[in-house]
């Protein structure tokens, strides 16, 4: 229940996008007819354009088009909806063409991408406010317990209504809430009426602090919730599910011990043999760009074409990763560094233009293949840190070095969620981000993270 009015709401709008193709196929071929399409014609043509629709079904989600919360009517919003109908035709040109059948659409398929976003943006329209604030698909939350976390997740549930949780209730006895928490919700100090309060604010899902759990007379009044028609759920689950990270106040040995610590072997097998195989296409891909890249690095600023620099890898282990330029030769070895080690910072001048535009498309990354194959990295995983910046973290966080129980990544799920960590508050937060991300590896979770980092190289989006 926690998540399934979230997935209610984005399996709304798929099922609304399908019906739009499907409409517009119709609409298309009436066109492109002039006169009433026959039904056999319809038939004729389904089965191979059911398959592209599946495609732009993927391309939409890619684009982020599934968000729910997002605002129709921004310009931001019809360029990522313009951005996934050009990538549906591209993509279903090379499907029909690279794949000879008796279909030959031309007239037809330009037809039905134009008419078919243009529907799914109406869907949208119209929908819009229904999914974000339709009460019967808000799950109200209460919360028993008050801590610095639950301050948090209430503004991040008031700041973002299309994720689905209405907080309504907070409790807790021994605090002053209505002075620590918004006006929005209710607050109480009358833990022994919890029962009632739960059922005067209609609550969906009873979310209870730890410190709660460890004290005993709390538990026998926490016991009555079981007789509720509330679900009831931990905050730690409930701070990881809004947020995607692990609440520092889990942090312990003891909590990584149980969670941390397992082996999927064919998982991990898996891994091993989609490692090699995307190894592979990207070292063909770096192969294809090399001399263009190549010349434009050289041309336009001084130094080495490639960058290699030390990084932490599983257990600790020291190797070079290898990189495209993307900075301006600042030192005697091509990098950009005079004064020891720099973390990189939002809008660094030290960029140079050509070096920006790689970023953004991921290009500068390409030579990493290498590292794929070696085996220094995954696919998917922490990405690795300086062993300069990895020794004063790990002073400065005593359990940094959890980050590398598992090999660093390509990609993964903290930079999908931050971008630059130039604080040590912005390197707990990656820190969270990463270890929630190796407690739920999974391939469910791996294809997400693949095709969001598909949509940040396609916007533009990389840094």
């Amino acid at each position: 229940m926690l998540h399934s009015r979230y997935r209610l709401k984005q399996l709304t709008l798929a099922i609304g996008d399908v019906l739009a193709c499907y409409i517009a196929l119709i609409i298309a071929l009436s066109l492109r007819q002039l006169s009433p399409v026959d039904i056999h014609e319809v038939l004729r043509v389904a089965p191979a354009f059911t398959l592209a629709f599946f495609g732009w079904i993927m391309i939409n989600f890619i684009n982020g088009l599934y968000d729910i919360g997002a605002q129709t009517k921004t310009w931001q919003f019809l360029r990522r909806l313009g951005e996934a109908g050009t990538m549906a035709f591209v993509v279903t040109v090379f499907f029909f063409y690279l794949n000879p059948s008796s279909i030959t659409p031309k007239t037809i398929l330009a037809l039905t991408v134009l008419i078919s976003y243009l529907l799914m943006w109406s869907w949208r329209s119209l929908t819009a406010g229904l999914l974000t604030s339709a009460k019967r698909l808000q799950t109200r939350v209460a919360f028993v317990g008050y801590m610095e976390e639950v301050q948090e997740l209430v503004t991040i549930c008031n700041n973002f209504p299309g994720r689905g949780y209405l907080p309504v209730l907070c409790i807790d006895p021994n605090l002053p809430l209505q002075k620590l928490l918004s006006k929005n919700i209710a607050t109480s100090n009358d833990i022994n009426n919890l029962p009632a309060l739960i059922h005067e604010y209609h609550v969906d899902v009873v979310v209870i602090a730890p410190h709660l759990e460890q004290q005993k007379d709390m538990l026998q009044k926490l016991y009555t919730l079981l007789f509720s028609p509330a679900t009831v759920t931990d905050l730690t689950s409930f701070y990881e599910l809004v947020t995607g990270r692990i609440p520092p106040f889990t942090f312990s040995e003891g909590w990584f011990l149980r969670h941390l610590k397992y082996r999927q072997p064919t998982y991990e097998k898996l891994r091993s043999l989609v490692d090699i195989m995307v190894g592979i296409l990207l070292l063909f891909l770096m192969a294809v760009l090399f001399v263009p890249v190549a010349v434009l690095i050289k041309t336009t600023s001084k130094g080495p074409v490639f960058i290699s620099q030390r990084r932490v890898g599983k257990d600790g282990k020291i190797f070079t990763l290898y990189k495209f330029r993307s900075m301006y030769a600042l030192a005697p070895d091509g990098s950009a560094e005079v004064n020891g080690v720099l973390l990189a910072q939002q809008g660094d001048k030290r960029i140079t233009p050509i070096g920006n535009i790689l970023r953004k498309l991921r290009i500068d990354e390409l030579p990493q293949c290498i590292n794929l194959l070696k085996r220094d990295i995954t696919l998917i995983g922490p990405r690795p840190e300086r062993p300069e910046i990895v020794a004063e973290l790990e002073q400065q966080m005593p359990y940094y070095r959890l980050r590398h129980v598992v090999l660093p990544g390509l990609t993964g799920w903290a930079v999908l969620h931050q971008h630059y960590a130039d604080t040590l508050e912005k390197n707990l937060q990656k820190l969270q981000y990463d270890l929630y991300y190796i407690k739920n590896r999974s391939l469910l979770l791996d294809l997400s993270i693949v095709l969001k980092t598909v949509n940040v190289i396609v916007r533009m989006l990389g840094q």
